[in-house]
């Protein structure tokens, strides 16, 4: 192995160290470092022979992070796995599993919880405002306005009638 591709190898090691990554992003910190492009393309292969890099189990550990700690919509991991270089196939490996069913289900988990901290009966003039805040709190983890004003119309009366 050259000098170059060593060393770089070596900068991607202390890179996964902190956390896996997509070989997209593996390549572009070791470019944006000035690592030769040579060098960088003998670093990733040798990392990659060692099992330390494969896209497909990034994406499919990526996808489970995300949606049991941040309740992530299948879209909005989708888009996160693009961001990262993922190819489409190891995208669509990792998200086949959600479908509307589970990313509604998912939904009204959080919802449910965000109310569940909720202090006290409020009136109607608050429920808009709590609505509002719910639908955006949803939009921001990637669950279309669609599904996120069905759910959150759901939990509320659910939550009113309680």
């Amino acid at each position: 192995m050259a000098p170059e591709a060593h060393e770089a190898a070596t900068v991607a090691l202390r890179l996964l160290r902190y956390r896996p990554r997509s070989e997209h992003e593996l390549r572009q910190r070791l470019l944006e470092k000035d690592h030769p492009v040579e060098a960088v393309d003998e670093a990733l292969d040798r990392v990659r022979v060692w099992g330390l890099i494969n896209d497909a189990e990034f994406a499919a550990e990526w996808v489970r992070g995300r949606r049991s700690r941040r309740g992530k919509s299948r879209g909005a991991l989708e888009r996160e796995l693009r961001d990262k270089g993922v190819a489409e196939a190891h995208i669509a490996d990792a998200v086949a599993d959600i479908d509307v069913s589970e990313d509604r289900h998912q939904a009204a988990e959080l919802v449910r919880a965000r109310l569940a901290r909720r202090r006290g009966a409020v009136g109607p003039r608050q429920d808009e405002g709590e609505r509002r805040r719910l639908v955006a709190f949803l939009a921001r983890r990637g669950y279309p306005t669609g599904l996120a004003l069905a759910v959150v119309d759901a939990e509320l009366a659910a939550y009113a009638s309680s």
